[in-house]
């Protein structure tokens, strides 16, 4: 179990058997909550979050829950896998990095089982909050793994590329829409098309951030070497 929640798992145990366990438990369980959810749901358009609240979805409302909270536990692993790998780098932001990415992961946990108010939103949150930092924290470390010179040389190239088709889209929107929160009164065409509030929808982004944060964390397992060798802070080579 300790060797789970700090990450000191082989490649494709993460690959082969977390990662397709974190989709099944994840997107599975919404969308059969969604097919047997009361009445229509528009998942472009309404929160996850309605599918876990007992009184929208009384009978099915545990699908969601279980599922969500199953894939919380299942992302844990990957925390300390990614910031092991990158500890040669910036070992504090590594650190710094792998504990935030945990502390997202159990967020989620506790967010997908405790649907009373205002516990729920305050987890969703600092699960959003503590992946989105981590996965900033661990972008700058491959950036500055650019100029180290290492023979992981190629990998770092390639987990630099990797990550900023997923990073820097992410960014760019969440810049955007706080462009558009601060209600700015610009007369272009495309502010005007971004101030469109239903573009803005959390529904659809919910799906598509959380599909980026997968793929993240996939692109991280499958690039990044198995094989490192890090020296603890007590002088244990591992």
């Amino acid at each position: 179990m300790t060797d789970f929640c700090s990450g000191r798992l082989r490649q494709r145990t993460l690959l082969r058997i977390c990662f397709p366990l974190i989709l099944a438990s994840y997107f599975g369980s919404l969308a059969l909550a969604i097919w047997l959810y009361p009445g229509p749901f528009d998942w472009r358009t309404k929160a996850m979050s309605k599918l876990l609240y007992p009184e929208n979805n009384p009978h099915f409302h545990a699908i969601g829950s279980i599922g969500i909270a199953t894939a919380g536990v299942l992302m844990l692993p990957f925390a300390g896998y990614i910031g092991r790998r990158l500890r040669d780098i910036s070992p504090i932001a590594a650190k710094f990095g792998a504990v935030t990415f945990g502390a997202g992961a159990i967020s989620l946990i506790l967010g997908a089982l405790i649907v009373l108010q205002p516990y729920h939103e305050v987890f969703a949150r600092s699960a959003g909050i503590c992946v989105g930092v981590a996965i900033v924290v661990f972008y700058l470390c491959a950036i500055k793994g650019l100029s180290r010179p290492s023979k992981e040389r190629y990998a770092r190239r390639r987990i630099f590329l990797a990550w900023s088709f997923i990073v820097l889209p992410a960014l760019l929107i969440v810049l955007l829409r706080l462009l558009t929160g601060v209600h700015f009164r610009w007369s272009n065409t495309v502010y005007r098309a971004l101030e469109d509030r239903s573009l803005w929808h959390l529904g659809f982004w919910e799906w598509i951030i959380s599909a980026a944060v997968f793929l993240f964390m996939f692109v991280a397992a499958l690039i990044l070497p198995e094989n490192v060798r890090v020296i603890e802070p007590n002088g244990i080579e591992l």
